[in-house]
């Protein structure tokens, strides 16, 4: 299944409220940076253990919060652990939320300081579609709910799951029997270096290219800007450029993974491959000199903007053995090491040649083998 997150807007809450809810985001965001230094430190935490005034379940989401940061860290996904700030959502646990219909009109209901609150919602298309689904009886629909602010407007973000995105490690086998059936169109995405991305449609030849130009210059602009604050020692600067930076690596990615799916969607029943990330980095330490600024950029979360991107639309989006892709011809079928050298692939046996990431490209949109 795939998760879409729902923004449902509460109707304007007292003034108590809102100065609660405040208080309660501050100490939220406190208690997860007091975890995250904690668990750096080597130390097991518990709800019981951590001395913030909330509700033992939202302290336990603090927990798993400060958790994840480090994991993320640890394993590649993000570049840094971040600093938490005041204005970071609050975190609901299924147990501790709900959806209330009175008199044909929607709330949410949700646990915090004040008690259980049950507070009316702007309804929407989503709001009308989704809260029948996530009533007090209905808890194996609700995820982990998220309190937030914009403003003076306060939030609900709610996860919902969506069956147009297959959960592959079961139906793989069905995805390409109907590939077969209805003939859809295979659109390979190859995920790099030089080009952070290239995307192709073998049959009819389409492609895109999304150069890597750009974002190497802007990470060694911050990289530059964070050298020169470390002379001066202008440290709480130095974490609003690495603030700065890592939203800029968000929305590249989400415009990045918006670009991919609108090339997908010019064809007819289009199914998004792309490589396995597991070695990405690896697969990638051909390029002599690689900008380092683009090693530790951020694939997971283009990846995971691709998929929310083409839920959308039902496309699905499955992930590709990467085995061979970029040393495979695509024109005789010979693989070998020496048939790529840098961005030109030149086929040893047959002299095919190419651009070697539309190769791999094209590889990936042909292939049917899955990951594992």
């Amino acid at each position: 299944m795939a998760t879409k997150t729902i923004l449902v807007k509460l109707k304007k809450p007292t003034k108590k409220k809102h100065k609660q809810f405040i208080y309660e985001q501050t100490e939220f965001s406190d208690c997860v940076n007091h975890c995250v230094e904690r668990l750096q430190n080597g130390e097991k935490i518990s709800s019981k253990n951590v001395p913030f005034n909330l509700k033992s379940a939202i302290r336990n989401e603090a927990i798993r919060r400060a958790k994840k940061a480090i994991s993320d860290y640890k394993k590649g996904r993000a570049t840094t652990i971040p600093v938490f700030k005041k204005s970071l959502g609050v975190k609901i646990n299924n147990q501790n939320w709900n959806s209330i219909e009175k008199k044909g009109r929607w709330y949410i209901a949700f646990t915090s300081n004040m008690g259980k609150k049950v507070l009316p919602v702007v309804e929407t298309k989503d709001v009308q579609t989704f809260f029948p689904f996530l009533t007090q009886k209905m808890k194996g629909f609700r995820g982990t709910m998220e309190l937030l602010r914009k403003g003076k407007y306060w939030y609900v973000a709610i996860p919902i799951q969506i069956s147009s995105e297959l959960d592959f490690e079961k139906k793989h086998k069905r995805i390409f029997e109907n590939m077969k059936r209805q003939r859809s169109t295979s659109i390979g995405v190859d995920l790099g270096l030089r080009h952070i991305a290239v995307v192709s449609e073998p049959l009819s030849g389409k492609r895109q290219f999304f150069s890597g130009k750009e974002v190497g210059y802007m990470r060694r602009h911050f990289r530059s800007i964070r050298r020169s604050l470390g002379k001066a020692k202008a440290l709480r600067v130095i974490k609003r450029i690495g603030r700065k930076e890592r939203q800029w690596m968000k929305d590249y990615n989400r415009k990045l993974a918006k670009g991919i799916v609108d090339f997908a969607l010019q064809f007819d029943n289009p199914i998004i491959k792309t490589e396995a990330l597991d070695d990405i980095r690896k697969t990638c330490r051909s390029i002599k000199r690689a900008d380092k600024t683009i090693h530790s950029w951020s694939f997971y979360q283009l990846k995971q903007f691709i998929k929310e991107k083409a839920a959308k639309y039902n496309i699905p989006v499955v992930d590709i053995n990467p085995y061979q892709t970029s040393q495979f011809c695509g024109c005789c079928g010979h693989a070998e090491r020496k048939n790529r050298n840098g961005i030109k692939f030149h086929c040893v046996k047959c002299n095919y040649t190419c651009h070697a990431d539309l190769n791999a490209a094209n590889n990936i949109a042909r292939s049917t083998s899955l990951a594992g």
